[in-house]
């Protein structure tokens, strides 16, 4: 019996190791040194920890079939919670506006200077469909230290190149999350008034 069972051993490990596992950030990798804040003044801005829905939330990526079923991506997983890399991806593309050293992660504890402007996200929808749009609804709001905040919710669609890849879906992921930040660093850039 033993020796049946080693013997099978190799057949099962090569069957398990078939479809391996990739994961995925929604930051760029490359090393694109240190971007400086404009000239003048721009603000200092934090981005606090997004908050998503329970649907997506987890490790696996989700793909939507149809209008009421999801299907979870069990070889295409995230390398952090979805929460922490959609914040992330939103400070990388704000700090390319603000500069590196004036947009971070909210931090937690006393003793951080008090930011010019925080952004809150609330991420109610983000998956690709069968198709390959991608889709992240999200209301967002940008609160100033002084003025009115800026709230609003946002649709954005972007195309997977193909679908049935995740690769490609990471990417058009990324660029729902870039045009969404591009509108959130216009509502920075305009403070409204008291």
């Amino acid at each position: 019996m033993r020796r049946r069972f080693v013997l099978a051993m190799p057949g099962l490990l090569a069957a398990c190791g078939g479809t391996p596992t990739q994961v995925f950030s929604l930051s760029a990798s490359g090393d694109r040194g240190t971007r400086p804040a404009p000239p003048g003044r721009t603000p200092l801005v934090h981005v606090d920890r997004a908050t998503v829905a329970d649907y997506f939330d987890r490790t696996q990526m989700v793909t939507r079939i149809g209008e009421y079923r999801i299907s979870l991506h069990e070889f295409a997983v995230w390398s952090e919670p979805v929460a922490d890399l959609i914040a992330n991806a939103v400070v990388d593309e704000l700090a390319q506006r603000f500069g590196d050293d004036r947009v971070l992660r909210t931090p937690r504890g006393r003793g951080a200077p008090p930011p010019d402007a925080r952004v809150e996200l609330d991420v109610l929808r983000f998956d690709v469909d069968e198709a390959g749009t991608a889709t992240l609804d999200a209301r967002w709001s940008v609160v100033p230290a002084e003025g009115l905040p800026v709230q609003r919710r946002e649709r954005v669609l972007a195309t997977a190149t193909d679908p049935k890849d995740a690769a490609s879906r990471v990417v058009a992921l990324r660029a729902t999350l870039t045009a969404l930040s591009a509108t959130i660093a216009d509502a920075i850039a305009v403070p409204r008034r008291r």
